[in-house]
């Protein structure tokens, strides 16, 4: 925390408090709800400590940070003996030194924008420019605009990006090169950022970092006119372009400080300019990120010295908050060994040594939580919350259980460990302290991470808390149908409260999920093919992108792969293969452009338009390509080795130079987002269904459990059988969850509508159980069940079990003849306790993404 004070005699003195308590205790926790914070002095109904009994203050105090957060004292509960009508505030003195940054950068706190007046000059070249150091990861730098045109520098990932609607489409610029590392600005240093728009005898737009040219773009279509004011920082909600709102919610808005903003060359004082979310003057501690949300396919590596070792006193603590059960959060090696701290079924799990405590409670309820952990050579001590965890001696995991690689001593890191992808943390973790031996002692800053492995250093909202309620009496079944009545009302009062689309959709891009299940065809066009382009965001080091063919006896093929990371053309015209392959790796999540040209007797193959590459191809060998083309992989049948599709995106697919024609077919495919993705299925709700399991028997005892999170209210969730009077279905109806089944007896079914709709953004655990005659439906915690007919001794059949629709041949039953696909994410699957890997199912039909979950 940090304040400037004015006393009585006129000094000003500028306090940053920095004690340190003795004790072994590690870092107070104030919880907000239990805080009481006195600014220059306290009541008469307050009794401190004896240190602490002081006259009141004299003078004017100015509070300027807690934790980054900008206060200001006229956000007061209750004041004492102050009329803050009456007195005049405070002026502020000018500073005896102007200090860069310190004195002249405006902080913009994540909340707002700012609004820019320049004034008219010459049309034929403006020029914006601004100093920035940047926290936020997503966020609108500068938005100009003129009616519903506009023109945007913005930043994504962490990355500077430009979009443009001149003519009602949005287009996002190519940057010169993609590998470049001026491209990344969201790392807390001083950057100077300019847009410079000529209109002369050719329309130009150039943006560059530091001088350092990143976008240059030559436009056909006149430039639009801005003039007037542009928004800096976010824009306001009502003036969000619509095109935008998808890539960033809400206002867009930064964290970071600017400074020396310039418009048409002439200085703007922000302090003239309408604004909210913004203070001025950007000390350095205020550039800290101090949380991280980790989506089970990403960690930190941290950089931490003086750091004691674990048998001599050492310390640590952070909160988190999560929904996942499973998960690593924690990991330190040092010469003693390894200290790490995991989720195990919901229980926080922490182990030091050869010592290990589980916690009694689980913690996985998407509230925050506050772990300390000590360690010495008399033993490990949990804090949950600021309460002492009973020591009490854990189940070894032996998944987790394994002593650190020598390779790794040194090593701190958080969220996860790259061997350990799938057992990552799914979730935020915040305020991460590591005692040190050397003062002063901080908060880590997570943007000084050795590696960041696609960690946004931002958390999403906590969602609203579901509403506890008590549970609902069980009624006799001969009431059923007046229940389920009931229960339709319900369901009509939570229709609207569904969360929505998953957010930050790549526009124009699909997603390919790495295998024959997942791939698209088109028609060859009308004349060989020599020409393709594309651009590419790659997440696999292997993989088919392109496979083609030439018809007749020739058999001409050329394909387009990855090989470790590179990119890898093959050509083989029948007489000779030809091969060219990238210098550089591209298996990096970022967009790149790749062109393939055969002309003449000379194939091309060129990266992001700087990388070329070219090897001559045999005389004689067809021209071009006159058969379909696949993209993303290839279907089983045609076993072409080394088939396994990649995994990644595409968009903007051309041929011969031309906008490629919709795909004749498309399986497994769905829309690309930005980000990485969470573990599961995802289901975009246009008709795809996959097959995970081939051996359930309907007329035998059975258990199916998962975890949803949906989008729509309705969809078909799961089916099992070829017919009405065989049949398992797993539906939602406008809220409500049905489960009915027939294994040859007659059909029974039981339902469950919460009081909150299952499309709140959150996952939602669904059994369903089968007992002799009792079928049993749980969701999340609550639970009805229903007695049907007695069951025939004959088992049946082994019958397919679908996710997210079902083939057309099978005849609808009961409810879901009217019900639209499932639109949402599956993952966790279980059947009759095995678990069920979807990332790799027995079957693929229509639009499925295999291989990760959106972000909500």
């Amino acid at each position: 925390m940090s304040m400037s004070s004015e006393a009585t005699e006129g000094e000003e003195r500028v306090t940053k408090a920095s004690v340190e308590a003795g004790g072994d205790q590690g870092l107070l926790n104030l919880l907000t709800d239990d805080t009481v914070f006195y600014v220059g002095g306290y009541p008469k109904t307050f009794s401190p400590p004896a240190q602490l009994t002081l006259p009141n203050f004299k003078g004017c105090i100015e509070l300027e940070t807690l934790n980054e957060d900008v206060l200001s004292l006229y956000n007061f509960e209750r004041i004492f003996s102050l009329n803050t009508t009456e007195e005049k505030p405070c002026g502020r003195s000018k500073p005896a030194l102007t200090q860069a940054w310190v004195n002249d950068a405006a902080y913009f706190d994540g909340t707002g924008f700012a609004q820019i007046n320049f004034g008219e000059e010459s049309a034929r070249m403006q020029r914006f420019e601004q100093e920035v150091k940047l926290l936020s990861h997503n966020g609108i730098l500068l938005l100009l605009h003129n009616g519903n045109q506009f023109l945007c520098l913005a930043v994504l990932q962490g990355r500077l990006k430009v979009y443009y609607d001149f003519t009602g489409t949005l287009v996002e610029l190519e940057p010169k090169d993609h590998s470049s590392e001026f491209m990344r600005i969201s790392d807390a240093d001083p950057k100077t950022i300019e847009i410079i728009i000529l209109r002369s005898s050719t329309n130009r737009i150039v943006v560059r970092n530091n001088r350092v040219g990143l976008y240059t773009h030559q436009f056909t279509e006149n430039i639009p006119s801005f003039s007037g004011s542009y928004y800096l920082g976010g824009v306001p909600q009502q003036k969000m372009p619509a095109q935008l709102k998808k890539l960033f919610p809400k206002q867009g808005s930064l964290k970071g400080c600017f400074r020396n903003v310039k418009a048409q060359n002439s200085h703007i004082d922000l302090k003239r300019m309408a604004s909210s979310g913004v203070s001025f003057g950007c000390n350095s501690d205020l550039l800290v990120a101090r949380e991280a949300h980790f989506s089970g396919q990403s960690y930190l590596d941290l950089s931490v010295s003086n750091v004691p070792t674990l048998r001599n006193n050492f310390y640590a603590s952070f909160s988190f908050r999560t929904e996942q059960k499973d998960g690593l959060m924690f990991y330190h090696h040092d010469q003693d060994g390894v200290c790490q701290v995991f989720l195990y079924e919901g229980h926080v799990v922490v182990r030091a040594g050869n010592s290990e405590i589980k916690t009694q409670k689980t913690y996985n309820d998407d509230n925050s939580h506050y772990i300390s952990i000590y360690n010495n050579l008399n033993g490990l001590r949990l804090y949950m919350d600021d309460v002492l965890e009973k020591s009490k001696e854990g189940i070894r995991l032996d998944s987790r259980g394994r002593g650190g690689a020598a390779s790794l001593e040194g090593s701190t890191f958080l969220g996860g460990m790259p061997d350990q992808l799938g057992t990552n943390l799914t979730g935020c973790i915040s305020n991460v302290f590591i005692k040190r031996t050397t003062n002063p002692q901080m908060v880590l800053n997570l943007l000084k991470a050795k590696e960041n492995v696609n960690v946004p250093l931002n958390c999403p909202a906590a969602k609203k808390p579901q509403q506890i309620i008590s549970a609902q009496p069980k009624h006799n079944n001969k009431h059923k149908g007046k229940n389920r009545k009931a229960s339709a009302v319900r369901s009509r009062n939570t229709r609207g409260s569904c969360h929505g689309e998953p957010s930050h959709q790549e526009l124009r891009a699909t997603h390919f999920s790495g295998s024959s299940n997942s791939f698209e065809r088109y028609e060859a066009p009308p004349t060989p093919l020599s020409h393709i382009s594309m651009e590419l965001r790659i997440n696999s080091s292997d993989g088919l992108v392109l496979y083609a063919t030439t018809r007749g006896r020739s058999g001409a093929m050329m394909s387009l792969g990855l090989s470790d990371g590179h990119l890898l053309l093959l050509l083989d015209g029948g007489r000779r293969k030809v091969s060219l392959r990238s210098r550089r790796k591209y298996n990096d999540d970022q967009w790149h452009t790749v062109f393939i040209k055969r002309e003449g007797e000379k194939i091309s193959l060129i990266v992001d338009g700087i990388n070329a590459q070219s090897k001559r191809v045999p005389a004689g060998d067809p021209p071009g390509l006159t058969s379909n083309l696949y993209v993303g992989g290839v279907p089983f049948a045609l076993k072409v080795p080394g088939s396994g599709g990649f995994i990644g995106c595409i968009r903007d697919l051309l041929l011969n130079q031309a906008p490629a024609e919709r795909a004749t077919h498309s399986q497994g495919t769905v829309p690309c987002f930005q980000g990485p993705l969470l573990p599961g299925a995802y289901f975009p709700g246009l008709g795809g269904h996959m097959i995970i399991d081939q051996s359930l028997v309907l007329g035998r005892d059975l258990e199916i459990q998962l975890e949803v999170r949906p989008v729509a209210a309705s969809g078909l969730l799961l089916h099992a059988g070829m017919s009405p009077d065989q049949h398992l279905s797993l539906v939602l109806s406008h809220g409500e969850v049905i489960v009915s089944v027939n294994s040859g007896t007659g059909d029974f079914s039981t339902s469950f509508t919460p009081d909150e709709a299952l499309c709140n953004g959150h996952w939602h655990t669904i059994r369903v159980m089968k007992k002799n005659n009792i079928l049993q439906l749980q969701v999340d915690t609550v639970s009805e069940h229903r007695v049907g007919p007695k069951q025939s001794r004959s088992s049946g059949a082994k019958q397919n079990v679908y996710v997210g629709g079902v083939p057309n041949g099978i005849p609808p039953a009961g409810l879901h003849a009217s019900l639209p696909p499932f639109h949402g994410c599956v993952r966790h699957v279980t059947i009759n306790h095995r678990p069920v890997m979807l990332s790799k199912p027995l079957g693929v039909h229509g639009a499925v993404g295999t291989q990760g979950c959106p972000h909500m």
